[in-house]
């Protein structure tokens, strides 16, 4: 994951490995006239590098915390200078504090970067300036200047950040191949990046509502901490350097734009608490954490902390105390669908999925079609032996285009529980796709296929999607 995080951006921007045309094949992506690539091929490429990330990290697929992400991306980039920019935000499993921007608009952001921001106009900040490098296009222009060395050198480029996440040695050993000249060439236009990427960032930060003194103040205490880490800085300061004068330049513009009163709210605050349980390998000691937090009064938000030790309790196998203080959070707000949740699961931590689901039955009336809900109800209705009901919900799900490997690893069990093993066998093949694993897909759509017998149109479906899988891997292995 080290490797990854650094190479992101700074590979894509920094550095150029020397390998020749001959050794990596890839699709042209440019010419010697230096025309940036497309968005189109920059989605394509930044799928393929989604397939492969799944593949090598592990992304945080809770439905709470990645609807709370993606909402707060699309907030920003609603705000941004190219609202129409399509865009995938998501959290990877890493206490590391750092985030990248991946090409066609992927942008991830480290666990321990939601845990270590003290608001959300500081994490709000972070996702600016990332979406920042996607609007103003860096990647695509990255590689036109490099077309300006060459088209193979530009090609062995996207070549070491594949080669650096399924071989971290041959990434590494890519890597440090960098010609001088070209070197600092980049290193120049990284400055440039970056620094328009602060600038066009915190127009976007203020123009959502938030607060502009966030991004130095940010920089700023990671510079500090960055004293007491000796020769392992926060990865973002690998990443994203961070110098006293881009401190004070951010401090400038701050002071400039005006900002109006930022009000916080809930969901981040009830987001790092979950992160926080679930990030942890001791439970016992999260829920002692949480408590005296609760006890002493040292905490940011109080009712964040008490949610967080309600699931910490949960986690622990104590439901009834978890109930006790889900209880007093929906007292004060009943409507909260975050605290409804918890308190489903806590029933169903119990052995109580009756109340689990008329929990679920009545959170679905207030918020229709919510993914959150959806996949806690579907995860409680297998548990309780009710596939049927739980494939219809995940089916309306896929309809409305929702696409994660939790969905379709879900459907997969509610088809195979309810009996229908050629579905199961499809939704099982998507979710390895999905999760960068083509060959597994491959072998599970042939056993899908076989499972049809004679439903017609059921297996016309099925081996119209094994060959195009099956293309895709012939083509990747004569790259």
């Amino acid at each position: 994951m080290q490797l990854l995080s650094t190479v992101l951006w700074s590979v894509i921007l920094l550095t150029v490995p020397i390998l020749s045309a001959d050794e990596i094949e890839l699709p042209e992506i440019g010419d010697h006239s230096g025309v940036a690539i497309s968005p189109e091929q920059e989605r394509s490429i930044g799928q393929a590098f989604m397939r492969r990330l799944r593949n090598s990290v592990t992304i945080i697929e809770d439905p709470e915390i990645t609807t709370y992400i993606q909402s707060l991306g699309f907030r920003l980039v609603a705000n941004s200078d190219n609202p129409g920019q399509g865009f995938t935000f998501f959290v990877v499993q890493d206490p590391t504090i750092n985030a990248f921007a991946a090409p066609g608009g992927y942008i991830g952001i480290h666990s321990g970067l939601v845990e270590n921001s003290q608001t959300e106009s500081e994490l709000a900040a972070v996702l600016a300036h990332e979406i920042a490098h996607v609007t103003q296009r860096h990647l695509a222009r990255a590689f036109e200047q490099r077309s300006r060395l060459s088209l193979p050198m530009t090609a062995a480029l996207v070549a070491a950040l594949i080669l650096g996440i399924e071989n971290p040695n041959a990434g590494l050993a890519g890597l440090a191949a960098v010609q001088a000249g070209a070197a600092q060439l980049q290193i120049n236009f990284t400055r440039s990046n970056e620094k328009e990427a602060d600038r066009v960032g915190m127009q976007t930060l203020v123009r959502s509502g938030f607060d502009p003194f966030a991004m130095p103040a940010f920089f700023e205490r990671l510079q500090q901490a960055s004293r007491y880490y000796g020769t392992r800085p926060p990865e973002f300061l690998s990443t994203h350097p961070v110098t006293t004068n881009r401190i004070a330049d951010a401090m400038g513009r701050a002071q400039a734009l005006s900002p109006q009163p930022v009000k916080e709210h809930l969901h981040f605050h009830l987001a790092r608490a979950k992160l926080q349980v679930l990030s942890s390998d001791n439970y016992e000691q999260t829920v002692r954490q949480f408590s005296q937090a609760l006890e002493t009064g040292r905490y940011v938000n109080e009712a964040a902390t008490r949610y967080g030790y309600a699931l910490a309790l949960v986690e622990n196998g104590d439901p009834r105390k978890a109930r006790q203080q889900i209880l007093k959070l929906l007292e004060k707000n009943g409507d909260n669908r975050t605290y409804r949740l918890a308190l489903a699961r806590v029933e169903e931590a119990a052995g109580r999925f009756e109340t689990a689901f008329e929990i679920y039955e009545n959170a679905q009336k207030l918020y229709p079609d919510d993914y959150a809900v959806v996949v806690n109800y579907a995860s409680a209705l297998l548990q309780g032996h009710r596939p049927q009901t739980a494939r219809d919900l995940l089916r309306r799900q896929v309809q409305l285009g929702t696409a994660t490997g939790r969905l379709y690893h879900l459907l997969a069990q509610a088809e195979g529980d309810a009996g229908n093993r050629a579905e199961s066998h499809r939704w099982l093949a998507e979710y390895y796709y999905y999760n960068g694993q083509p060959e597994r897909a491959i072998k599970q759509l042939q056993l899908a296929s076989k499972a049809a017998n004679d439903n017609f149109y059921q297996r016309s479906k099925i081996e119209a999607r094994l060959r195009q899988l099956q293309r895709e891997v012939d083509a990747g292995e004569n790259t």
